[in-house]
């Protein structure tokens, strides 16, 4: 049983980062308040904090634990939620696969079990939101070729969208910058990986990019009808945290006099 006082631990933020946490949590045996890489948590009496480096060959354990007690569909749930906003996230993926290791597969069938809700709730959320960002995201092209699009999402969505963008691109060098967060994804045309954001400076749109801009707009324009307009219905399917990086609904292209 665990014994002595609750710990937090804290790790580097990388998911390998989190599965070391996952197996000293295990190995240390100790009652665990939280796993974070966030600074801001408030400490209780008593309670002590652990910073841990990342160890490769405990994260791949780890892994493989899940994968052989669990299932790859939980391994998949726990990759995904890891990218989720929600501030206690690492803390929720620790409880389930906690549960997940005490139930083995019977947790695809412990839908009522609070571990599990929550961490369910975390994957239709984060997939929910991949599923729009996805299709309101738009490229445009730089002065020095590269296209870029910027997204502002809730969750941490870049490494989950950059596998489909890049299969759609593939030979495209583009760059895709989730503004909320700090973060980009970088494809140069082989490859792609992931940098830190602050400051980035932009090259301008190229001369083509601003005439695709005003055309499209024109024409969104065009085909409107305005009797038909839904304000309620519109934000409804498309809400309105989503609108600022969207172009037909961007007012520097608007035709004149509108």
């Amino acid at each position: 049983m665990p014994d002595g006082p609750a710990v937090i631990y804290r790790y580097d933020g990388t998911f390998d980062g989190f599965l070391t946490a996952v197996f000293e949590a295990y190995a240390r045996r100790r009652p665990v308040k939280a796993i974070t890489a966030r600074e801001e948590i408030q400490m209780g009496w008593g309670q002590e904090e652990i910073f841990l480096e990342t160890h490769l060959e405990k994260a791949r354990r780890v892994e493989a634990g899940i994968r052989n007690k669990i299932g790859g569909t939980a391994l998949h749930m726990v990759e995904v939620c890891f990218w989720s906003g929600e501030e206690d996230k690492d803390t929720a993926l620790y409880r389930y696969l906690r549960a997940g290791f005490d139930l083995g597969r019977n947790i695809y069938n412990s839908l009522t079990h609070p571990h599990v809700l929550r961490v369910e709730y975390l994957y239709r959320n984060i997939t929910r939101e991949q599923d729009r960002v996805q299709g309101f995201t738009r490229f445009s092209e730089m002065e020095n070729g590269v296209y870029y699009a910027s997204i502002a999402p809730k969750n941490n969505l870049v490494p989950l969208l950059m596998p489909h963008f890049v299969d759609r691109l593939s030979i495209q060098p583009f760059l895709l910058h989730d503004t909320e967060h700090g973060l980009a994804g970088v494809y140069d045309g082989k490859g792609w990986y992931l940098v830190e954001t602050q400051g980035l400076n932009l090259p301008n749109l190229s001369e083509r990019e601003q005439e695709f801009r005003r055309m499209w707009k024109m024409f969104y324009d065009a085909v409107a009808v305005k009797e038909r307009r839904n304000d309620k219905l519109r934000q409804h399917l498309m809400p309105k945290w989503y609108w600022r990086n969207l172009t037909e609904l961007d007012p520097r292209y608007a035709a004149k006099g509108k």
